[in-house]
C-alpha cells in the first residue's frame, strides 16, 4: 500500500468515511506518529460489527426441514407397518412373542 497522510482534524462524522482515521493493528513502518483513542472494546466500529454478527438467530435451513419431515414419514410407514404385521401374524396363529418379535424387526 501507498504511504497515506493524515492530520488531527476529522474529514467525515461516520468513523468509516473519514480519511484519517487508524483502526487497530494499523502500522507506521516509517516516519513518525501520534494517535488518540476514540473507543474501546464494543464501541469500536469491529465491536459494533462482531455484536450485530454474534446477534443473529441460527434458523433451521430449508433442507434440513425436509430431512425432518422425511424421517417422520418414513417413522409413520415404519410403525404402521409393523403394528399392521403385528395384529396380522396375531390372527395368523402366531405367538405373542413372536409377533412381537416380528413387530420389533419390522420397525
Amino acid at each position: 500500500s501507498e504511504p497515506q497522510t493524515r492530520s488531527p482534524e476529522f474529514t467525515h462524522e461516520n468513523p468509516l468515511e473519514t480519511r484519517n482515521i487508524c483502526f487497530f493493528s494499523t502500522n507506521c513502518v516509517e516516519g513518525t506518529a501520534r494517535g488518540i483513542v476514540i473507543s474501546t472494546g464494543d464501541r469500536t466500529v469491529m465491536g459494533r460489527i462482531a455484536s450485530l454478527a454474534s446477534g443473529l438467530e441460527v434458523g433451521r435451513t430449508p433442507i434440513a426441514m425436509e430431512i425432518e419431515h422425511f424421517i417422520r414419514l418414513i417413522t409413520g410407514v415404519a410403525v404402521f407397518l409393523g403394528l399392521s404385521f403385528f395384529i396380522l401374524s396375531l390372527i395368523l396363529g402366531y405367538t405373542w412373542l413372536e409377533a412381537v418379535i416380528f413387530l420389533i424387526g419390522i420397525i
